[in-house]
């Protein structure tokens, strides 16, 4: 029976570029395109909350925010001295897969791309202590522009398009539950 066992690798590259995996301790990854001579990553436990992936689909990207909770005040300090350098860094998330021993088998596969975009640090106190958080927000690698303005399907919004298109010409006569006849009259 296969057993399919992968972690979760996080690169940003700012300067310097921050490495981070899904599970315990560091992890040694082969080369691969991303950085040919290999690469240390530092563990961080249950990861950042890795929210869904999207892709650039008909012109609709999603921002995604990841969050990494429970950080030293050491590590917090170094977020918000290098947030500069966070500013439009590449972004890759990655898979890297381990064999039946939970050893590296093979490069990791990198499966998205984004560009950072906000690097916000925060520390404050709760009933259990003091919580930290450094939350990043990503553009998908593909979407450089707002989000598109909603469409308004009347006539003037048209023939500012196009002024010698009428396709919305009756839109304003029709109303629920009413009936057009299409086509010559």
């Amino acid at each position: 029976m296969a057993t399919f066992r992968r972690s979760i690798l996080f690169r940003l590259a700012a300067d310097p570029v921050a490495r981070v995996w899904s599970g315990h301790g560091n992890l040694d990854v082969a080369g691969s395109v991303v950085d040919p001579a290999g690469a240390r990553y530092v563990g961080a436990g249950a990861l950042l909350d890795v929210p869904s992936l999207k892709l650039l689909v008909n012109g609709a990207a999603a921002r995604l925010d990841f969050l990494l909770s429970g950080v030293s005040p050491h590590t917090l300090r170094l977020a918000h001295e290098d947030s500069e350098s966070v500013k439009d860094a590449l972004v890759l998330i990655g898979e890297q897969a381990f064999d039946a021993d939970w050893q590296v088998d093979g490069p990791p596969v990198w499966v998205w791309r984004g560009l950072a975009d906000v690097l916000v640090t925060d520390s404050v106190d709760s009933g259990a202590g003091r919580q930290r958080t450094i939350k990043l927000s990503v553009r998908s690698g593909d979407a450089r522009r707002s989000d598109p303005q909603p469409a308004y399907y009347t006539d003037p919004d048209q023939r500012r398009r196009s002024p010698t298109d009428a396709i919305f010409s009756h839109v304003a006569k029709i109303s629920t539950g009413a009936r057009r006849r299409f086509g010559p009259s």
